[in-house]
């Protein structure tokens, strides 16, 4: 079993990086209908450092299936990943990370996952991508979601979880956006020492993320907040 304190780290850093690898097989996940040539980009600070995030859909066809292929780009950070358009499942995560001393490329594919459904609880095969499965969240439908992971030994225990809160406006460059408010968090002993987590949904469709905030990485690292800088489709 992967111990939760070192899953939560993992956690906290995927999310706050502003890329993200994830998904159930049989998903109540829900296409938001991201139009093909959504770019966005993203102001990611932490403290006074600041970094620019760009993100870019392309639907492309697969057979009879529609994808949608995500690419995130910034500094530290590249990511390409494939979704199935209806469901939100993942099909593949291609990641490369870009440190000082080493660059490191990894890929994921998922080959065959048993379906895993329930009307409040998802199974996830990696959390890195959480933020944009969550364009496809049943905003209005569900109030809380339990969030599991594979690999561990209780199948009934889920010690993440995501609520939606009440509808928020979001100020940001100018523009206000009303927006559904998630939260994330833990069940039980780790959810004193991990604070929440919060994003912001615009409340229209797409539901693209307009601002996170949480923090950059393990339990005692600095806060880090996401911002909305631009939205645009091009086509």
């Amino acid at each position: 079993m992967i111990p939760k304190i070192m899953l939560l780290i993992f956690l906290a850093y995927s999310i706050a990086v502003g890329a993200s690898d994830a998904v159930s097989a049989e998903t109540f996940f829900s296409d938001p209908d991201i139009p093909n040539g959504e770019t966005i980009t993203y102001a990611s600070r932490v403290g006074d450092k600041l970094l620019t995030v760009v993100e870019k859909v392309v639907i492309e066809r697969e057979g009879e299936k529609e994808l949608y292929k995500i690419t995130s780009r910034s500094n530290p950070l590249d990511k390409t990943i494939v979704l199935e358009k209806d469901t939100m499942a993942i099909v593949s995560v291609h990641t490369v990370r870009k440190y000082q001393e080493v660059t490191l490329d990894s890929r994921l594919t998922v080959i065959d996952e048993k379906a895993h459904f329930s009307s409040d609880v998802v199974k996830l095969a990696d959390f890195t991508t959480m933020n944009y499965l969550f364009r496809g969240f049943p905003f209005g439908k569900l109030e809380k979601l339990k969030i599991g992971y594979y690999g561990e030994e209780k199948k009934d225990k889920y010690p993440f979880n995501v609520t939606c809160k009440k509808r928020e406006k979001i100020e940001v460059n100018g523009r206000t956006i009303e927006c559904y408010k998630l939260e994330l968090g833990m069940d039980g002993f780790w959810g004193s020492f991990f604070p929440k987590s919060n994003m912001w949904y615009s409340l229209e469709s797409p539901h693209y993320l307009v601002r996170y905030k949480g923090q950059s990485g393990p339990p005692g690292s600095p806060r880090r907040v996401v911002d909305l800088v631009s939205y645009t489709v091009l086509k």
